[in-house]
């Protein structure tokens, strides 16, 4: 009894058609991928740093950033006064604030930026040059110059000492120095001052120091 079931088959044309179809959906795939790229880490919410004011343990000041994802803007505030306001745009690990310009004030519009990491926001500008090791005491020399030309100076040391050094901007300034220890606790390195004050938090960011960084509350 023969089969009278046609098996399905291809002539060479309809291979051409197939192949040419499964192309296009491997090549709309990998576009959506990339397009997608810049947008695989979104921020969101508020996220907050606390700056004690000169070593003090009873007095600080906390600067917020509060991020609404949905309209693309951001706040800057120091306490519960604004100081900032503006956009921002996401692309891989990096976030790019670009502020608003004011009139009244003069300000005019600037870009920022930060890495993030986690649920911790990186401000590139505060990433110092030298390379830390993965030890919990080391000797290493980290420096920093920022926007105004202020350059930092940080030293640690191997028996849990550390030096910050604030250059002074001109010839016949002087150099502000501060003491202290450190503790390492995985990336983050805990600093107290030689008089037993408070300091901030440093970061370990692919093995180089991060000045200031922010948390996600």
């Amino acid at each position: 009894m023969k089969d009278n079931k046609k098996k399905s088959r291809l002539v060479p044309g309809e291979y051409l058609v197939a192949a040419i179809f499964a192309a296009v959906i491997v090549f709309g795939v990998w576009m959506a991928m990339r397009a997608d790229a810049g947008k695989r880490k979104s921020v969101e919410g508020t996220y907050s740093c606390e700056y004690p004011i000169n070593g003090s343990q009873d007095k600080s000041i906390t600067v917020y950033y509060k991020f609404d994802a949905k309209e693309g803007t951001f706040e800057e505030l120091w306490g519960e006064r604004t100081l900032l306001t503006g956009s921002y745009t996401v692309e891989g690990d990096t976030l790019t604030l670009v502020t608003d310009g004011k009139e009244d004030t003069g300000a005019k519009s600037e870009t920022i930026t930060f890495l993030i990491q986690d649920r911790l926001l990186l401000d590139r500008q505060y990433l110092y040059e030298g390379s830390l090791p993965p030890d919990d005491t080391f000797d290493a020399e980290c420096t920093m110059k920022d926007f105004a030309g202020q350059e930092y100076i940080v030293r640690f040391a191997k028996d849990g000492s550390y030096t910050y050094t604030i250059k002074a901007l001109s010839a016949d300034g002087d150099d502000k120095v501060m003491k202290g220890t450190y503790e390492r606790e995985g990336d983050l390195i805990h600093r107290t001052n030689a008089d037993g004050g408070p300091m901030t938090d440093f970061y370990v960011y692919d093995g180089r120091l991060a000045g200031i960084f922010y948390t996600k509350e």
